[in-house]
């Protein structure tokens, strides 16, 4: 398992591991069922605080990408594709919600946003 974290990142830390994770499961680079290395590991790995990964993991698990089996540690959940992406849906269009008022504090219309996002799919 892949994963790259950066200090100079916008994202924390743990969200940069989340994310990462969750497009491993999307993209089935982990399978379901699949055992998930332990926080100690994974934070020794990334170099990053134990808090760090356990906060990642535990957010899985809420979200339903990972089970946690007691003492054996975190797996991959047998997730469907059309669930993770109506989830995935969900999210996107609250924090565009959280977008678009800022958008319209700074009076920035829908055309202009349209072309910001055109460029960000572009680079």
């Amino acid at each position: 398992m892949k994963i790259v974290v950066s200090m100079k990142s916008n994202y924390p830390l743990y969200e940069q591991i989340k994310n990462q994770i969750i497009n491993l499961i999307v993209n089935a680079k982990l399978k379901p069922e699949e055992q998930l290395p332990s926080i100690r590991t994974l934070a020794k790995t990334l170099q990053v605080g134990i808090i760090t990964v356990k906060r990642a993991y535990d957010d899985l698990v809420n979200e339903g990408y990972l089970i946690s089996k007691e003492a054996k540690g975190y797996f991959v959940n047998d997730l469907d594709l059309a669930q993770i992406q109506k989830n995935a849906k969900r999210e996107l269009k609250e924090k565009l919600k959280v977008l678009k008022e800022e958008a319209l504090n700074y009076k920035i219309d829908y055309q202009t946003l349209k072309e910001l996002l055109k460029e960000i799919y572009d680079e």
